[in-house]
C-alpha cells in the first residue's frame, strides 16, 4: 500500500505526473486486491486516461470480480487491446461458460489491432477451460496472418499450446511446437516454465525419449523441471528412474515428494512408500527443507494405508493430519480417511470422521454409505443414504452405493424401492451399473430367475459382468438352469477365454452335464467385481 508521507510528497507534482501516480495507487490496490478502494480511488480522479482506465480494471479482474468488469469494461469510453486482454483473462479465470463469453469478446477486437498478448489470452483461455481443440484452432487461423505482421508467438503462447496438444492427444503438432521454441524462445530461467511444458508434453504423448533429451539439455532447471521429469517417468512406471531423479534432486517441494510416493503406492510399493512419507515427517520443520507436509501427501499416504489395510498406521498418520490442523476443514483429506477407515473395516472410526468433517460433499457421502454396507451394517447405510437424499447430497454413484449396501444386507424390498424410485423421484438416469447392481441384490437373494428377467429386459446390452454377476449367484444357489445360460453367454462375450473356470462354476451350479456343451475349452471366468466407481 502506498504510504500517506509519499501522496503528501507528490501533491505538487505536474498535471502528469500526479495522473501517473493515482494511476499507481489503484494498480496496487488491485494487486492487494482490494477491489472496491481500486475503484474508489480510480472515481476521485479528476482526469483519466487509457492507462488509468485499464488498471481500474485490471483491479476489478485481480479481485476476482468478472461481473464487475465486464460491466465496467462495456461502459469504457474506448478500449484497446490491453482492455481486451485483461478481460479475457477475467473471464477465462471465472470458467464455465465465461469461456465462450471472453470468445465473443475477442472476435470483437478488429484483427488490425490485435497483438500477441490479446491472441495468447485467447488461447490460454480455450486450454485453460477444456477446449484445447479450440485453442489449436485458433492458433492455426491467425498464425499465417499475424506472422505475415511480424507478430510471433510469445513463451506464454507455447505454453498455453502445449496443454492443448496434451489435451488433443496430438504428437504431431507438439514436435512442431518443439521447433519453434528451439528457433523463438531462450533458455534462461525466465524461459524455464515454457521447456517444463515441452518435457511435460513429450511425456503425456508417450515419447518419454524426447522428455528426457530436453530435460538433460536444459541449461536451467527449477525444481518444477524435476518433478516433470519424474512425473513423466511414474506415468511409464519407471520406478527406479524416478527413485534416481528424486535422490539426485538438490531442491524438493512438496510436490517432490507427493510425486515419488504416489509412483511408489501405484506401483505395488507401498511400504517404500510410506517409509519415504517417515523420512519427510522426520524432515518436517527443519528449515533447510522446502517440502513441507500438505493435503495432497496426506491423501495420497492415506490412500496407500487403504490398499495395504493398514489400520494402525493410517490411524497415525490420521493423529498427525488433526495435529497440523488439516483434517475436519479439507474435505479431499477427509474424504481419504473415510476410505482408509473403510477399507480397515474400523467403522467406528468411519462416522466420527464423518460426523466431525465441517464440509462434506457428494463423495463424503457416498464413502459412508458403502462403507457402512460393506461391513455389514446395511440398515445403518440406509439411515446415511436417507440424510444424503433429503440434503439433495447425490448422484448416480450414491445409489450403487445403496443398491451394494442393500444387497450385502439381504434388503432386497428395500434395494427395489430406491431403483424403482430413482428417475421420477429423485431425477436421475438409470445406468447399466444400476441394473448390475439389482441383479446382485437379486441373485444373492435367490430370486435368480427375476435376476434373469430384468438382465434380459432391461435396456442395455448385457456385458460379461452382468453374466458373471448372474453365474456367480447361479453358483451359490445351485441353479443350474439360469447357470448354465450365464455360462453360454460368456463364451459368446469372451471367447478367448480359458476353459477351466467357467466350467468349474458351471459343474458347481449342479448342471455338469451340460458343461461339455456350453463350453468348448476356451473360457475364464473374472473375478466378481462391480463393474462401475462409486465414489466419483
Amino acid at each position: 500500500m502506498v504510504s500517506r508521507t509519499l501522496l503528501k510528497a507528490v501533491q505538487d507534482l505536474p498535471h502528469r505526473s500526479l495522473l501517473a501516480w493515482r494511476t499507481i495507487e489503484v494498480t496496487e490496490a488491485g494487486r492487494a486486491g482490494q477491489a472496491e478502494r481500486a475503484l474508489g480511488l480510480f472515481e476521485a480522479m479528476p482526469v483519466k486516461n487509457q492507462v488509468a482506465w485499464n488498471a481500474a480494471l485490471a483491479a476489478l479482474v485481480d479481485g476476482g470480480r468478472t461481473d464487475w468488469a465486464l460491466s465496467f469494461f462495456r461502459k469504457m469510453p474506448r478500449r484497446n487491446a490491453t482492455s481486451y486482454t485483461t478481460m479475457i483473462g477475467g473471464l477465462s479465470r471465472a470458467g464455465g461458460a465465461a469461456a465462450a463469453r471472453a470468445r465473443v469478446l475477442f472476435e470483437e477486437l478488429p484483427l488490425d489491432q490485435h497483438n500477441v498478448f490479446t491472441w495468447t489470452a485467447m488461447v490460454s483461455c480455450h486450454a485453460r477451460n477444456g477446449e484445447p481443440g479450440k485453442a489449436v484452432e485458433l492458433f492455426v487461423a491467425l498464425y499465417g496472418e499475424f506472422f505475415a505482421r511480424g507478430m510471433l508467438p510469445n513463451a506464454h503462447t507455447l505454453s498455453s499450446l502445449l496443454k492443448a496438444c496434451v489435451g488433443i492427444r496430438s504428437l504431431a503438432m507438439a514436435l512442431q511446437l518443439h521447433a519453434v521454441i528451439i528457433k523463438l524462445v531462450g533458455e534462461g530461467a525466465r524461459y524455464c516454465f515454457v521447456w517444463n511444458a515441452l518435457i511435460d508434453a513429450h511425456a503425456k504423448l508417450g515419447v518419454l525419449s524426447d522428455a528426457e533429451k530436453v530435460f538433460y539439455g536444459m541449461q536451467y532447471r527449477d525444481v518444477c523441471s524435476w518433478n516433470i521429469m519424474m512425473d513423466g517417468y511414474s506415468r511409464h512406471k519407471l520406478v527406479d528412474s524416478a527413485l534416481h531423479l528424486f535422490r539426485m534432486a538438490r531442491k524438493k517441494d512438496a510436490f517432490t515428494w507427493n510425486i515419488i510416493i504416489s509412483c511408489l503406492g501405484e506401483n505395488h510399493l507401498g511400504e517404500g512408500a510410506l517409509r519415504l512419507f517417515i523420512d519427510l515427517v522426520r524432515l518436517d520443520g527443519q528449515c533447510s527443507v522446502n517440502a513441507k507436509l500438505n493435503a495432497s501427501i496426506y491423501t495420497t499416504v492415506l490412500h496407500v494405508c487403504s490398499v495395504l489395510v493398514l489400520l494402525p498406521f493410517g490411524r497415525q498418520v490420521h493423529g498427525r493430519v488433526i495435529k497440523d490442523g488439516i483434517g475436519q476443514s479439507n474435505v479431499s483429506v477427509s474424504n481419504s480417511l473415510l476410505s482408509m477407515y473403510s477399507s480397515c473395516g474400523a467403522m467406528l472410526d468411519l462416522e466420527q470422521v464423518f460426523e466431525e468433517m465441517t464440509v462434506r460433499d457428494i463423495i463424503s457421502w457416498n464413502s459412508v454409505i458403502q462403507g457402512l454396507g460393506q461391513n455389514g451394517l446395511g440398515k445403518q447405510a440406509l439411515a446415511v443414504a436417507e440424510r444424503a437424499l433429503e440434503l439433495k447430497m447425490y448422484n448416480g454413484n450414491t445409489f450403487i452405493a445403496i443398491l451394494t449396501s442393500c444387497s450385502h444386507a439381504g434388503l432386497v424390498p428395500e434395494g427395489l424401492g430406491y431403483f424403482d424410485g430413482m428417475t421420477e423421484k429423485h431425477g436421475l438416469e438409470l445406468t447399466l451399473d444400476h441394473y448390475i447392481s439389482v441383479i446382485d441384490l437379486l441373485g444373492r437373494a435367490g430370486r435368480l430367475e427375476e435376476a434373469y428377467d430384468l438382465l434380459r429386459k432391461m435396456p442395455f446390452a448385457p456385458n460379461a459382468v452382468a453374466w458373471h454377476t448372474l453365474l456367480h449367484s447361479c453358483l451359490a444357489h445351485k441353479n443350474s438352469v439360469v447357470g448354465s445360460i450365464a455360462a453360454q453367454e460368456l463364451r459368446a462375450l469372451q471367447p478367448n477365454s480359458s476353459r477351466g473356470d467357467y466350467e468349474r462354476l458351471v459343474q458347481g451350479c449342479g448342471c455338469s452335464s451340460m458343461a461339455d456343451e456350453t463350453l468348448d475349452g476356451n473360457e475364464k471366468s473374472a473375478d466378481h467385481t462391480p463393474g462401475c466407481s462409486w465414489l466419483t
